[in-house]
């Protein structure tokens, strides 16, 4: 894996916004649609990813469920797999770290439900492991990716690709999603 540094501020954001003409907007749409239906059907949505993607998924969480309203919709049941660190730390210590999220699934997940998997590389071992274990037991799989999407993209029913070298620009723009996301479902949701 290649990864690009910019060397100063107007270079990042003059990347940044290269990056952005190349993303697929209809596919984050795509997204929005499916997180609806989830919402119309009772699915639970699980988010994860490890570094500052954990902190995104988390994120992510906090924007879907805001959605609801008191006397309104129901929020979306979102679960963050990145947020309990006791749980965390007892899976890497007890089990194995590859299994960290896998594991989680296995015990929460049920068929029709949503995983979402954040990742730069797209090709950490426990991201792999977890949206392998959701494709074999009926989940939908979406991967937020950068880089050349790794190995994930070949497992993700929908996948949201940044095409950039740069983690920062990546994580930027995996947060920026989440706020739309967040938006979107807010007004399709009220």
């Amino acid at each position: 894996m290649n990864r690009s540094m910019c060397q100063s501020a107007k270079d990042y954001f003059d990347t940044m916004n290269q990056v952005l003409s190349r993303i697929d907007y209809d596919i984050i749409d795509k997204l929005v649609n499916l997180l609806i239906e989830a919402q119309h059907n009772n699915r639970q949505i699980f988010v994860f990813g490890n570094g500052g993607s954990a902190c995104t998924s988390a994120h992510f969480g906090l924007e879907f469920v805001m959605t609801g309203q008191a006397g309104g919709p129901k929020a979306l049941q979102v679960h963050s797999l990145a947020d309990n660190i006791g749980l965390l730390t007892a899976l890497s210590n007890d089990i194995a770290f590859d299994d960290v999220f896998s594991y989680q699934l296995a015990s929460l997940a049920n068929a029709g439900d949503v995983a979402i998997a954040i990742t730069g590389s797209g090709n950490s071992p426990n991201i792999l492991k977890a949206c392998q274990w959701s494709k074999d037991n009926g989940l939908t799989v979406v991967a937020l990716t950068g880089f050349d999407g790794g190995k994930v993209k070949d497992l993700a029913d929908i996948q949201i690709h940044i095409p950039s070298n740069n983690y920062g620009i990546i994580e930027d723009l995996h947060m920026s999603i989440g706020h739309i996301i967040g938006q979107r479902l807010h007004l399709l949701l009220s």
